[in-house]
């Protein structure tokens, strides 16, 4: 007997493609709509002008600008028709026809603007086409807070500013939260594990990827995790993988499926798995700074006045760490990476070391 895990993902997956069909169904529709209003307008435009140049005896061009004034109900009276053959045509062609198909095309391009309009706020468009944008594939229970912080860090960031972000998650029902929508954030109400709603994220032509644990306290979501980053790479993508690890002893296996960046999960500070992926190698000195075996931070209580670059230098020469940070005397406020030659009045250091 099939689980019924693996059913409820085949029930999921079933409907989500069935959605995406009906979306492209009716898309195709208006499409046909759209070009048979405009072939029949065609028709129309020749054949009231062709009258106008039989029955009123004008020349082309001006039987062209008869047409077109009628038919738009714009009306300048600068040319009309004078028979009786030519006013007959003009009201069955022009009034009859014209109006009524010009109305036809307004409509259906109205249509198509709402059906788009829905399908995006719904997470049901198709943004496969979309290239050198950011994916985040979102978790079990996507915080709200948590994704707008990740967001905001990817607009904020020099590098990442500008890109276009589409975020897969089933965390919301129907609709992103406004604080999300706030971001002008593309929405794929979708499973990251699924195929079809990655390809519909255009994962294949992204730059970066963000690969979030799918419960951040369940060792097996490294599995998880490994799932996802392989369809990705099945889809032919190129782009930079950052991928949240539960478990640490499955880093390498992750790296070696194609994970740029392999992090903790650390919900408090979402900012630090992009400047992990845009500087490489920075996860390893933090990662370091939160184990007991690594290096630590250490508070010097001692009065320091002088170059910053001074001081810096003369630790360092000694062998007593490095100074990252120190605690204005006067202010109490703790100044961090500070120019090498600005004059210094602390009353603490804050050095790099290990233990």
């Amino acid at each position: 007997m099939v689980p019924t895990f693996t059913r409820k993902l085949r029930t999921i997956r079933r409907n989500a493609l069935q959605k995406l069909y009906l979306s492209r169904q009716t898309q195709y529709y208006l499409m046909q709509e759209a070009l048979s209003a405009l072939f029949y307008l065609v028709i129309i435009v020749v054949a009231h002008t062709a009258a106008m140049m039989a029955f009123e005896q004008l020349s082309m061009r001006d039987s062209l600008w008869l047409t077109i004034v009628s038919m738009t109900t714009v009306g300048y009276g600068d040319l009309a028709a004078q028979t009786d053959a030519g006013r007959v045509a003009t009201t069955l062609l022009i009034f009859l026809g014209g109006i009524f198909v010009l109305g036809k095309i307004a409509g259906d391009f109205i249509d198509f603007r709402s059906n788009r309009r829905e399908a995006k706020k719904a997470g049901q468009w198709s943004y496969s086409r979309m290239k050198n944008h950011i994916v985040i594939i979102g978790s079990k229970a996507d915080s709200e807070q948590h994704l707008q912080r990740l967001i905001s860090e990817c607009e904020c960031n020099l590098e990442t500013a500008g890109q276009e972000i589409v975020l897969v998650t089933n965390s919301f029902g129907s609709a992103l939260p406004y604080s999300l929508q706030k971001h002008h954030v593309k929405f794929i109400n979708g499973r990251g594990s699924d195929p079809a709603f990655l390809k519909q994220a255009g994962v294949q032509n992204a730059d970066i990827i963000i690969l979030l644990a799918w419960d951040e306290n369940d060792n097996a979501s490294d599995g998880h995790a490994f799932d996802i980053i392989n369809r990705i790479k099945e889809q032919g993508s190129l782009a930079q993988i950052g991928a949240e690890c539960v478990d640490s002893k499955n880093k390498t296996r992750l790296e070696r499926a194609g994970a740029s960046l392999v992090i903790r999960p650390i919900r408090a500070y979402p900012e630090m798995i992009v400047g992990g992926l845009l500087n490489p190698g920075t996860m390893d000195i933090l990662e370091n700074l939160f184990t007991a075996s690594g290096e630590s931070i250490f508070t010097e209580e001692k009065q320091f006045d002088g170059a910053w670059a001074e001081i810096v230098s003369a630790h360092v020469t000694s062998d007593m760490g490095i100074p990252i940070a120190y605690r204005d005397r006067k202010t109490g406020e703790t100044v961090t990476s500070p120019p090498g030659g600005s004059a210094v009045e602390a009353d603490a250091l804050f050095i790099l070391r290990t233990q």
